[in-house]
């Protein structure tokens, strides 16, 4: 059995990195706000959260699975398949509700096979999750093939995620907040939660501990392919429709937006609030390259430097503070000799 106050350790409090993407974000409005007039204009804010809505909930999933040390970069693959199955439905004029659990449990089932071959098979994450990216990419060509590479006119069942508003604010702000919310507090206050950040930490420390490993990672995984799949339905609802490149540039977005507020690749580390920051980077980073007339190949370019210093400095910090810790125990064996 495990203590609670025993976790409470592995939990980080905010760190340097979360606080600098905040500042960093903030900087980046400004700037975006002086060399482009529109950029801050409310109906441009708005399209900015619309678009990156089904971003920011898959990014709250990734970044469950890398706390705990993993990577899923099948989720664009996932997020199409389960779109193209969410078509298929609206076309055939489905129960909304029977459509929406359809969406998750699909998408928890992906999330689900991933994790099994992760803790039972004991394939790198890495390697599982680039297999299963490309047998569903294989399919989503398979699927679309014989439609010319398009699902389209789909009725709008959804649009409600992304198009509509409440309280005279675009429903998007209170769908993020009330999800950023729950998974904060689940990442920090509920025990499962602090398991992730236990694992992540040290999967043999924690299995020491009483942790179930297998288990806490099989969830992960499935919890991600549930977000995959709500995620499908908020896009399907934002284009009423599907092409064949669907969800080709989730996973690094994904992915950047967690290191970029950020989790650390090696596990252990990381946080909601920091995604979120991250998320929002991204997003307007993109829409500040557009209103610049910057052509959008530069997008990628941008995301995959940021990685990059991201994950570098993330090794920096993380080098001098294994260091500090080795000093420290260096002079504690002194002190006891």
């Amino acid at each position: 059995m495990v203590k609670k106050g025993a976790l409470k350790r592995y939990i980080p409090k905010p760190s340097r990195r979360e606080i600098f993407t905040i500042i960093l974000l903030i900087t980046e409005i400004l700037i975006f706000s002086i060399v482009s007039p529109n950029f801050l204009s409310a109906k441009n804010l708005e399209t900015v959260l619309r678009n990156s809505t089904d971003l920011a909930v898959v990014a709250i999933g990734m970044t469950i699975v890398m706390v705990l040390g993993g990577i899923d970069i099948s989720v664009g693959s996932a997020m199409g398949v389960v779109a193209i199955f969410v078509g298929w439905m609206l076309e055939a004029n489905l129960n909304p509700i029977i459509i929406g659990l359809v969406a998750i449990i699909c998408g928890t089932f992906i999330g689900f096979i991933n994790g099994i071959l992760v803790t039972k098979a004991k394939i790198p994450a890495i390697i599982t999750t680039l297999g299963t990216s490309n047998i569903l990419r294989a399919l989503i060509f398979g699927m679309l093939g014989t439609m010319r590479g398009w699902l389209t006119g789909l009725p709008r069942v959804f649009s409600l995620f992304t198009k509509g508003h409440f309280l005279g604010l675009p429903v998007p702000i209170f769908l993020l907040g009330i999800m950023y919310l729950l998974f904060w507090f689940f990442l920090t206050n509920v025990p499962i939660g602090r398991h992730i950040y236990a694992v992540g930490n040290s999967t043999e420390a924690a299995k020491l501990a009483g942790i179930p490993t297998d288990r806490i990672t099989l969830m992960a995984f499935s919890i991600l392919g549930s977000l995959v799949g709500f995620s499908a339905l908020i896009y399907v609802g934002r284009l009423a429709s599907v092409e064949i490149t669907v969800g080709l540039d989730l996973p690094i977005s994904a992915i950047a937006a967690s290191v970029i507020g950020g989790t650390s690749v090696k596990g252990g580390k990381g946080s909601v609030v920091g995604t979120l920051a991250g998320v929002l980077f991204i997003a307007f980073m993109k829409n500040g390259i557009v209103l610049l007339g910057i052509p959008s190949l530069w997008e990628r370019a941008v995301v995959g430097f940021l990685i990059v210093v991201s994950v570098l400095v993330d090794l920096i910090i993380t080098r001098r503070l294994d260091k500090k810790q080795r000093e420290q125990l260096s002079i504690q064996r002194m002190q006891q000799a």
